[in-house]
């Protein structure tokens, strides 16, 4: 039998870890061995699972996409807001949407979300430029909070009001306000945020010219990231479809029409099912090699959400960090993060 590195593990409990993360006590013990049989057994359910809901605008990155590849999914729907039971077993309290599963593997961010969907997928996209490049890095940061920032506080609250509620608006504010402490592209003045906004929409323009997509004649992942700020902005009603150059608005709805493929809904209960009848993906590669690999760590954004999850490590190169995870309800999962974006601390 191949020699395997003997990890750590947490048993945390969900809504405390969800709800009171600076004082939750964590019982560690080690993960056994796993066995030949299990070593070369690969998960069951090689479906993605992505938990979102409906608003969720890099969901609708991830929905799209994994419709224009061809990608068939299944549907967990999770709340607004914490709590979220599922994700706070499979995933450790990450805080942010969309999350997917692929058996007893779970990815964090859309940056590594994208890259396991195009692995995935029935068609390549089109190469992107630096130029596109450039133009979804902007999109994804300060455009992206620009897109609800154009409206005053007063449209802002009207508009969770229509949509959730007045009750549901306040406990939606309450989050957010904790969601996006201390980012300073969270804080834009209206007037700010619509000059923002607006140079964007120009930049999107110009690189479209003639052609259907940012990516020429067929999309680039540069368009699924480009696209998501602009549905945020329309649901927001905080930009009018009038607004639009004649250019964009064509291409919004291009983007629009690829549509989210073929999907099931998919309950949480069956989700946790079928992390504990799998096994996590066997990891190789350099990463394995990492100095801190075996060492308990916490993985936090850097931006927003910055919940960290607690985990072993068992492999970070310079795209990706994976933490070792187990408790009695799921299992062992090993959780993703990109580095990008997310800082790892050893815990001493």
């Amino acid at each position: 039998m191949p020699s395997h590195k003997r990890y750590w593990h947490c048993r945390v409990g969900d809504s405390q870890y969800q709800r009171r993360p600076r004082s939750v006590v964590i019982r560690c013990a080690p993960i056994p061995r796993l066995s030949d049989r299990q070593i070369g057994r690969s998960n069951m359910d090689v479906t993605p699972i992505i938990y979102h809901y409906p608003a969720s605008p890099y969901a609708e990155k991830v929905r799209l996409l994994a419709g224009y590849l061809g990608v068939p999914w299944r549907s967990c729907d999770v709340p607004i807001q914490p709590p979220r039971d599922t994700l706070a077993l499979l995933a450790g309290g990450y805080r942010r949407i969309p999350v997917m599963q692929l058996g007893a593997d779970i990815f964090c961010d859309t940056a590594i979300i994208c890259d396991e969907i195009i692995a995935l997928g029935e068609r390549p996209l089109a190469p992107c430029d630096d130029e596109a490049l450039a133009l979804a890095r902007v999109a994804e940061t300060e455009v992206f909070f620009a897109a609800i920032r154009q409206n005053t506080q007063f449209k802002i609250a009207l508009g969770l009001v229509l949509r959730l509620g007045i009750r549901g608006m306040l406990a939606f504010a309450r989050d957010r306000r904790s969601f996006a402490q201390g980012h300073g592209a969270a804080a834009l003045s209206p007037e700010v945020a619509r000059t923002v906004f607006r140079d964007f929409l120009v930049e999107l323009d110009a690189r479209l010219g003639s052609d259907d997509f940012v990516g020429g004649e067929s999309p680039c992942l540069s368009d699924f990231c480009c696209y998501h700020p602009i549905f945020l902005a329309k649901g927001f009603n905080a930009i009018k479809h009038s607004q639009l150059s004649p250019a964009v608005r064509s291409w919004v709805k291009r983007m629009a029409v690829l549509g989210w493929g073929h999907h099931d809904p998919v309950t949480g209960s069956t989700a946790i099912d079928v992390a504990k009848q799998s096994d996590p993906r066997i990891l190789t590669g350099v990463g394995t090699n990492c100095a801190n690999v075996g060492q308990w760590v916490t993985v936090t954004p850097t931006d927003t959400g910055r919940v960290p999850v607690t985990g072993t490590l068992v492999s970070q190169d310079e795209r990706r960090t994976v933490i070792a995870r187990r408790s009695d309800d799921v299992g062992l999962c090993h959780v993703h993060f990109p580095r990008l974006g997310f800082e790892c601390l050893t815990i001493s």
